[in-house]
């Protein structure tokens, strides 16, 4: 399980991005996912696991993302 250093409150917004540790599991990024639409119903929101930066173009642009 990912440490927690400190809880902060979230107030998701739609676009918003949440950035995981890279060590973090599939199943802990789902639990986010399922807190955030708990916390905020209908919110569209992503939850990446690891650096963005990591992340190809290719996969930017399936996630609807595009590189400049």
């Amino acid at each position: 399980m990912t440490p927690v250093t400190g809880v902060q409150r979230l107030e998701p917004q739609d676009g918003e991005v949440f950035i995981l540790p890279a060590g973090a599991s599939f199943e802990e990024a789902e639990r986010l996912c399922e807190a955030i639409q708990t916390a905020k119903p209908g919110v569209r929101a992503v939850v990446v696991i690891g650096e963005i930066e990591d992340l190809d173009q290719a996969a930017l642009n399936r996630a609807g993302w595009y590189r400049q």
